[in-house]
């Protein structure tokens, strides 16, 4: 079974697939499909736009990594987490690093003038929301109770 191999500990996380590889592999097959068909945005240099895009997204990412370490919790997904953060990024949001990946995404489309690959976050997207995030709010509220039910009402899923 495809969880089985996903949950390296029991106590861990049920997500469908690990968050890096879901959006690595959505990002490849939209860029294949892009080199594939030829596609392109059409509206010049798209560089500056593109490296912000990943410089930004990437800082939020490290931004976040780094105080869920601060805390002395765990970072990927198939390990357990051993503390609820809810400071730096995670005061407002509950996934800054999906949307750190999320804009690091759309700055690497623009940066490879690939709309295809732009479109291929759509469903990359869905499974995450569905096959990772709402998981991993069951487990929290499982494994934290009441106050990350309390941080749920203080805080937003993602914007």
């Amino acid at each position: 079974m495809l969880l089985g191999f996903l949950k390296k500990y029991p106590d861990s996380p049920p997500v469908l697939v690990h968050p890096p590889v879901l959006f690595g592999c959505g990002f490849l097959v939209g860029l294949a499909l892009n080199i594939w068909l030829g596609w392109t945005f059409n509206v010049g240099n798209m560089v500056k736009i593109g490296y912000g895009f990943i410089v930004g997204g990437f800082a939020i990412c490290a931004w976040a990594v780094w105080k869920l370490r601060a805390a002395g919790t765990n970072v990927p997904t198939n390990l357990p987490t051993t503390a609820l953060v809810t400071t730096g990024p995670y005061k407002s949001t509950r996934n800054p690093i999906y949307i750190g990946l999320s804009i690091a995404y759309l700055g690497l489309a623009s940066l490879l003038d690939a709309p295809l690959a732009l479109l291929s976050l759509a469903p990359v997207l869905f499974v995450l929301h569905v096959g990772v995030v709402l998981r991993e709010e069951q487990y929290m509220t499982e494994k934290f109770g009441k106050a990350y039910e309390d941080y749920v009402d203080r805080s937003s899923r993602y914007f």
